[in-house]
């Protein structure tokens, strides 16, 4: 019985799974169980090679080396069914990597005959290894590229200081996009790279190839190696300007869920940059944290990921990390876990009954998430549906909004009890007729975050036609603009007569303001009005005011960037001193603690405000508008 389970536990690991009963039943005969508690250290850095491959059935471990100058280099992070050890133990001489546990762990030890038995055996798992060692590089010298980026600062500071140009390695090796799939990896083995880009006749970049495609499109789904490489090459290309810095690659990369980027010197192709690189020039990377997130199976591992998001806050902003930088990696952090929830429902109740796309809107449409979570989410689902299929879907998304609102609730990653609403779940043109009624005195439910929605998972144009047939019809019908400047001006600067603070007079709250709704999001809907006035896509608040200045000369963009920034880093230090104190972070202040200088701008730039609201009030006449 035993046996069997251990059969039917590698039937779904690869490359063993290519392998048939009989042949596992061989294998395992053999297999020993081990435990290892967390913090055990199963392998070590130039110690004795491994007498088996270690394949982890619970738990996980962190692979990584030891610097010439002490700095850990994190390597990966492993989990469920993967493995570690291979390496070594086909070499025979020495371990390149440490390997301890990261938390109570279990693994089936495969002893180095059986292993070599199996690979001399059965070429596909003996191919799956090369290539997933060979070309994969996992020996190369870690110390020698890292000594490359190594400065008088420390890496999370390296991150805001450097520009990509000053890390980006070589030009990458080029390939066409006829060639064969075999030829393609006869180049990486023959470089000794694990990427390829590649390009048309002119020289343009039109793909890439990595050896995770020759994992997974390769050898896990038999494609013949014949085939010409572009069936298998990722498109389209994600790239960086040479003169960014490294954190807003790195963002990048985490934002599409890759592990390389192209860097260009306008439409010149200058390099590349892969997260093993930031790995060594950081000495850790925001990525693994994203890894942690992806491997996560139940709501209760996701319950202390909120410490963890404060944790990489407080070190980005002791390094002088930009608060858009913060607010982007906030989002991009919370949308990996918005998804490993829905990944998580999916596997207890079974795919959707129809096709739908999840979205984001307000703040974290923006990439504007603060450290109190404020995520608002709606679904637009296909249309067409029979009214059986209707009840189904009704009652299937009812559960989802459930499993959502209650999920991100337990885990402190929410500062409100709905992420999302039932009535922020229907089809596509019920959602056009719900837009088509703002500004016309028969709307409902109107509200202006919609403009900044953004696709998080399914087909992204569903929501990015709403998203234009709304600001298109902000173009077209003032009365509609008229009623999104009398949504801003609801709200009001929080100054008193005399230009104190208007604070809570009593309650949770008393003598504090809500410096997100009072300051930061009435600068984000001005900067909105500004730039649907001509006509700006652009969904993030600084992104708008960049556009208005660049491109349209707005005289007060340079202002609005410098205070939208300065509440934003107010409020996050304040977030961060609140988890620090053991409270929940939230967006109310007590002005009193501020020192006289950070008092006064924090009032220069609510007035600042106010005059901006002046201006919109003359413009569109917002005290006659009917909300």
């Amino acid at each position: 019985m035993l046996q069997d389970e251990i059969i039917d536990f590698f039937q779904n690991v690869l490359p063993f799974n290519r392998l048939s009963r009989e042949a596992l039943g061989d294998m395992v005969s053999d297999i020993a169980m081990e435990y290892y508690p967390e913090g055990e250290q199963i392998l070590k850095q130039d110690g004795p090679p491994s007498e088996f491959l270690g394949v982890i059935k619970k738990g996980g471990v962190k692979v990584y080396q030891i610097s010439d100058t002490d700095d850990e280099v994190i390597i990966d992070l492993r989990g469920e069914g993967e493995h570690f050890g291979m390496l070594s133990l086909i070499s025979d001489d020495r371990s390149r990597n440490n390997v301890v546990t990261i938390e109570d762990t279990i693994c089936y030890q495969v002893p180095k005959k059986t292993v070599l038995a199996v690979l001399q055996n059965n070429p596909a798992v003996n191919e799956y290894f090369l290539k997933s060692f060979f070309i994969g590089l996992l020996d190369k010298t870690y110390e020698e590229t890292r000594k490359r980026y190594t400065g008088g600062t420390t890496g999370e500071q390296l991150l805001f200081s450097t520009k990509v140009k000053e890390i980006v390695r070589t030009e990458p090796q080029t390939i066409s996009p006829d060639i064969s799939i075999q030829q393609a990896a006869i180049v990486m083995a023959k470089h000794k790279i694990s990427s390829l880009v590649v390009v048309d006749s002119t020289g343009m970049a039109v793909g890439m190839v990595t050896d995770r495609d020759f994992r997974e499109k390769v050898v896990a789904e038999a494609e013949d190696v014949l085939n010409p490489v572009r069936v298998i090459m990722n498109t389209p290309l994600i790239t960086i300007d040479s003169e960014d810095n490294c954190f807003e690659a790195l963002l990048r990369m985490i934002r599409h869920r890759i592990h390389h980027i192209l860097v260009m010197e306008g439409r010149k192709l200058k390099g590349m940059l892969t997260n093993h690189d930031f790995m060594l020039f950081q000495g850790s990377s925001p990525t693994i944290l994203v890894k942690e997130i992806g491997n996560i199976r139940s709501i209760e591992e996701l319950q202390d990921t909120a410490p963890k998001f404060y944790k990489a806050v407080s070190s980005l902003l002791r390094h002088g990390a930009r608060t858009h930088n913060i607010t982007g990696l906030i989002t991009e952090l919370t949308e990996k876990i918005t998804n490993t929830v829905i990944d998580i429902f999916e596997e207890e109740n079974g795919e959707p009954p129809i096709n739908y796309t999840l979205f984001y809107y307000g703040g974290a449409g923006r990439h504007e998430l603060t450290l109190s979570f404020r995520v608002d989410m709606g679904i637009v689902y296909s249309d067409g549906a029979s009214a059986q299929l209707q009840a189904e879907v009704d009652n299937y998304f009812k559960l989802l909004a459930a499993a959502l609102n209650s999920s991100m609730l337990a885990c402190d990653l929410t500062g409100k009890k709905q992420c999302i609403r039932m009535d922020n779940i229907q089809g596509a043109s019920l959602w056009q007729e719900q837009f088509s009624k703002w500004g016309t005195g028969a709307g409902t439910g109107r509200e202006t975050g919609f403009f900044d929605m953004r696709a998080i998972r399914g087909d992204h144009k569903r929501v990015d036609s709403l998203r234009q047939y709304l600001i298109n019809r902000a173009g077209q019908y003032k009365g509609l603009m008229e009623a999104i400047a009398a949504d801003t001006l609801q709200i009001r600067p929080p100054l008193a007569f005399f230009k104190d603070f208007v604070v809570e007079k009593s309650g949770e709250h008393e003598n504090k303001l809500n410096l997100y709704e009072k300051g930061i999001k009435p600068l984000a809907d001005c900067a909105r009005i500004y730039g649907l006035e001509k006509g700006i896509t652009r969904r993030s608040t600084l992104g708008r005011l960049h556009e208005l200045k660049s491109r349209h000369g707005f005289r007060v963009a340079e202002d609005m960037t410098q205070a939208f920034g300065y509440l934003n880093g107010l409020l996050i230090n304040s977030q961060l001193r609140q988890a620090e104190n053991g409270e929940k972070p939230g967006n109310f202040i007590n002005p009193d603690i501020f020192t006289i200088f950070e008092r006064k701008t924090l009032k220069e730039s609510f007035q600042f405000t106010a005059r901006l609201y002046e201006d919109i009030e003359a413009n569109y006449w917002s005290g006659k508008v009917l909300p």
